[in-house]
């Protein structure tokens, strides 16, 4: 930017004192020739500039001749153009870059995170670590990139993440963790350059291939997440015939599920309490998810609509009784094929997870490789049909293009309107979008690599289920000290879900409200929303 300011400076200068000069020339002439007047150079320089800075003409007006009146004109007119022509190429600039905050090169933090490259996975995680109040830093090569972070309110500082003096300017001897976010090469290339300053750092790196985790490994990553091969596998586990496998087992007996109210289930079209869920199945609802948005708590008026899907916890026994309640009195299970769009590294992970259930998969992609049953454009009837869409109980859409899969899941809805479709969104602002085209779930890649990073980052507070669209979190008991779970009130104050007490490295879940107390040493496991569990620190821990 100085440079090219420096540059536009040097153009002008020369532009404007060749312009003075010719004018200055051609004066001199034209007095002699036209008003037969003899003028000096100098004199000519000085009607000249002030002509161009419209400043008056002294003793050598009025002209009698035509051509010095229309040159005179000119002259003024240039003078006009020069303040327009140099206020954007020169001033606009200069005050833009004067005004503009410079991004800095070094950074004097401690404790913090350092982020390798700045992405949409990274965007989720300085989210995660804003609602912590954890410390960060973004090192962005790019000059233009980190300008925009900057302006955006981000931690950012401009350095090539693979030099050692970058790295040290960002305070890697203090930092608590490094994220890795670029391609597999960089990557690699980083972690030598963490290793060489700071052998201990927690070091953690997002993969495009799972496959590559052998060599970050190697290399010295202390960690490592795969979110396409993940996301592909929950989005395959959303498929109604194996929901209840998606759990997250939080004590031997107690586990936590998502559960989709069917349309002409026992449970559809009743609110909770006519439905009688907590009473009877002796369960606690964490949330619900309706139109891709997540309430918790759950009001017990909530009418539970076809589409709706429930994140409950209680006993393995009681949820399995459930879900059954939850699903269609007619299962046509003759139709149990579904259809996976986009044969990528997440089409491939749902793939394989569905294969160990004996679903039939037809796959479709654009490109003929192995695995791939047909190929062409998911946007056409034609393929579809050629696929099945028709008599499949679900379809799987995991391309790399949203608004590919926009289309495909607004043809997919208007061929087969019982279908269950579920979604991968890359970009977070399109999951309402897929949901309003008919999509039954979306799940966004981002938000997916951006809590699994968090919980990697966070020892103290285990996430149990960095897929889902909330977290579980261990935390200290704390204020709750010496409390009941009714006195304590933490659900109706926080939002969270206490699940189950650790005591002496035992869990203990089914805890009597009324006369289970915390005691000193407890840690209570919690679901619940970044914002709750935010409030939770607040009230009881912090």
């Amino acid at each position: 930017m100085q440079n090219n300011l420096k540059r536009r400076i040097l153009i002008s200068v020369l532009v404007v004192t060749g312009i003075i000069v010719l004018y200055a020339e051609i004066f001199v002439w034209s007095m002699a020739y036209f008003e037969d007047r003899e003028v000096t150079f100098p004199q000519g320089l000085q009607v000249v500039v002030e002509s161009l800075t419209t400043s008056g003409y002294g003793g050598f007006s009025p002209w009698e001749s035509d051509f010095m009146n229309y040159f005179v004109l000119i002259m003024n007119l240039t003078g006009v153009v020069f303040v327009f022509v140099a206020f954007p190429v020169f001033f606009l600039p200069f005050l833009t870059n004067a005004i503009e905050k410079s991004v800095p090169t070094s950074v004097k933090k401690s404790d913090h995170v350092i982020i390798c490259s700045y992405s949409a996975h990274a965007e989720v995680l300085v989210k995660e670590l804003n609602s912590r109040n954890q410390d960060y830093v973004i090192i962005e090569a790019a000059e233009k990139k980190a300008k925009e972070l900057l302006l955006a309110g981000l931690s950012v500082m401009k350095g090539n993440p693979e030099s050692e003096v970058a790295l040290e300017a960002a305070g890697l001897k203090r930092a608590k963790a490094v994220v890795l976010n670029a391609t597999t090469d960089k990557n690699i290339s980083i972690i030598f350059s963490i290793r060489n300053i700071n052998k201990t750092v927690k070091t953690i790196a997002v993969l495009e291939d799972e496959e590559m985790e052998t060599y970050h490994k190697l290399a010295g990553a202390d960690s490592t997440i795969s979110p396409r091969q993940l996301i592909g596998k929950s989005l395959a586990a959303q498929v109604p015939a194996i929901s209840i496998n998606d759990s997250v087992e939080i004590d031997t007996n107690v586990e936590l599920i998502e559960i989709d109210i069917q349309e002409g289930s026992e449970l559809c079209n009743k609110s909770v309490k006519q439905a009688n869920l907590l009473e009877k199945y002796h369960l606690n609802i964490i949330g619900a998810w309706q139109n891709g948005e997540f309430q918790s708590p759950v009001s017990t008026d909530l009418v539970l609509k076809s589409k709706i899907r429930l994140l409950v916890a209680g006993d393995r026994e009681e949820l399995a009784r459930l879900n059954k309640k939850a699903e269609a009195k007619i299962r046509h299970f003759e139709r149990n094929k579904v259809l996976i769009l986009g044969f990528g590294l997440s089409g491939q992970a749902a793939d394989a997870l569905l294969k160990t259930k004996r679903i039939a998969i037809k796959v479709v992609d654009i490109r003929e490789k192995e695995g791939v049953d047909i190929v062409g454009d998911i946007r056409k009837a034609a393929t579809l049909r050629q696929a099945g869409i028709e008599e499949a109980s679900a379809l799987i859409v995991t391309i790399q293009d949203d608004t590919m899969a926009l289309f495909a899941t607004l043809l997919a809805r208007s061929l087969n309107g019982k279908i269950h479709i579920i979604v991968r969104a890359n970009k977070i602002e399109n999951v309402k979008k897929l949901y309003a085209a008919g999509a039954d779930y979306v799940q966004s890649l981002a938000t997916v690599s951006g809590r699994m990073l968090a919980s990697s980052i966070f020892e103290d507070e285990t996430s149990l289920a960095a897929e889902k669209q909330i977290n579980l979190v261990q935390l200290p008991a704390g204020k709750l000290l010496g409390n009941t779970l009714s006195k304590s009130n933490v659900r109706a104050e926080t939002g969270c879900t206490i699940l189950a007490v650790i005591r002496d490295g035992k869990k203990i879940s089914g805890m009597d409200p009324n006369t289970f107390t915390f005691g000193d040493a407890d840690y209570v496991i919690l679901a619940g929303t970044d914002e709750s569990i935010r409030k939770f620190e607040e009230m009881f821990v912090n």
